[in-house]
């Protein structure tokens, strides 16, 4: 589910910088300003897990994603020299004044710096892909900050005494505690609106399922355990509504709990979010255009109107003027589109060398074969044929029949019940 994913990410992030990647301080335990928060390195574990999340998965992304880990693992790698330099400090063991402690300190800094731009980087792009109103904005600030720091960086690159490396730490200190204070704000209006724009969708999804809960008792099915369930799903989403309102409240009182509230909130719209993916499972069964793969049948399709498969699956189809989306989120399929004796496209992702993670056609008239372990395949036209074999999920909407498996009676094409968009969508998440 995208919006959960997106309030969960935003909520993580945000625990970067309010325990702080950056671990340098101008405070004090007599090693010239540059040890006060050193000694955080037994948190050390903690601390990783938090930073470690990142909430992108997109394969596309791997080399930014590989960068990010590498800037991590030094940051860390030097923050526990730095602890052990102090260690040996403290003993007798080595000089204040050495140049292993003021080459271990630098080094410190220099990827504290790298560590800090790679956190405003990943920063930046969340703000992008929020396509805010405002995003422009906020990623000028960010790229401010970020210049800052690469102004700073120089500086300690040059920096010849301990006293100018104390000087950079206590920059570097400052621009980050200002930039805490603007992601913070940035995230909760992230927070804020992401959470609303659910609960707003939330009341007519329930008033839906409520009304073909009702359907299917006028139908004679036994509905209990839909109507409890729904039950609960309604109370998880008025428990995030009342967190979100105390979340609000606090926040404009300056009072910090509101992290907590907006947390609490995200964690209620999670379990709802469980609670709707079993109404779902449930439903499907009695949904007409619904169809469930679990490996064994065969789903057989013809209808004038929309397909959507998803899953592991092997699909073949023959399409007339038609739309065609294929997506390819593992970048293994194989695809084939032919009209007779004319092959428009023949491609196996798991060999080329640029991978198409999608593909969109319009007024294609062809046949079609597909592939691969995680698909998303919409088409949407008239005269549609399909077979599909495989583990995954159809659904069918408009005028046409299926059968899913061998001896199973003709039914019929979804069209008294929408499919819910967020369904769709968070198997793919």
């Amino acid at each position: 589910m995208k919006l959960f994913t997106y309030v969960t990410i935003v909520l993580m992030l945000m625990s970067v910088f309010s325990t702080g990647a950056f671990a340098a301080s101008s405070g004090g335990n007599g090693n010239n300003g540059m040890g006060g928060q050193v000694n955080e390195v037994k948190n050390q574990e903690g601390e990783e897990n938090r930073i470690s999340v990142s909430g992108n998965d997109d394969p596309n992304d791997k080399g930014a994603t590989e960068r990010r880990q590498k800037n991590r693992d030094d940051y860390f790698a030097a923050k526990k020299k730095l602890q052990q330099v102090n260690a040996n400090m403290n003993s007798g063991k080595i000089n204040a004044s050495s140049k292993e402690v003021f080459d271990v300190r630098k080094e410190y800094l220099l990827e504290t710096i790298n560590y800090t731009i790679s956190n405003l980087e990943e920063l930046k792009e969340k703000v992008d892909d929020s396509q805010r109103e405002d995003a422009d904005v906020i990623i000028a600030e960010i790229d401010e900050y970020i210049s800052e720091l690469d102004t700073e960086k120089d500086n300690v690159e040059n920096s010849t005494t301990t006293k100018e490396l104390a000087k950079s730490a206590r920059n570097i200190r400052d621009i980050w505690r200002d930039a805490v204070k603007d992601a913070y704000k940035t995230r909760t209006t992230f927070v804020d609106e992401k959470v609303g724009t659910y609960l707003n969708r939330s009341v007519s999804l329930s008033e839906r399922l409520s009304k073909e809960i009702e359907t299917l008792q006028q139908q004679g099915k036994d509905t209990t355990e839909l109507e409890e369930l729904l039950q609960g799903y309604n109370g998880l989403i008025e428990q995030a509504r009342q967190n979100r309102e105390r979340a609000r409240e606090a926040y404009q009182n300056g009072d910090d709990t509101s992290r907590e509230y907006w947390s609490a909130s995200a964690e209620n719209l999670k379990d709802a979010n469980a609670v709707l993916a079993r109404i779902s499972q449930i439903l499907k069964t009695y949904r007409q255009g619904v169809v469930s793969l679990n490996g064994d049948g065969t789903l057989l399709a013809e209808g004038n109107g929309t397909a959507v498969l998803s899953g592991d699956i092997t699909a073949e189809m023959t399409i007339d003027d038609a739309q065609l989306v294929i997506k390819d989120h593992a970048g293994d399929a194989k695809i084939k589109i032919s009209n007779g004796s004319e092959i428009f496209l023949e491609l196996d992702n798991s060999l080329a060398a640029e991978q198409k993670r999608a593909l969109v056609y319009s007024d294609l008239t062809a046949n079609v074969s597909i592939s691969g372990s995680r698909l998303t395949i919409m088409v949407k036209g008239t005269e549609v044929d399909l077979k599909v074999e495989g583990i995954g999920s159809a659904v069918l909407s408009g005028e046409g029949t299926y059968t899913a498996g061998t001896g199973e009676e003709s039914k019929h094409w979804a069209s008294q019940f929408e499919s819910d968009p967020e369904e769709g969508s968070s198997q793919e998440e």
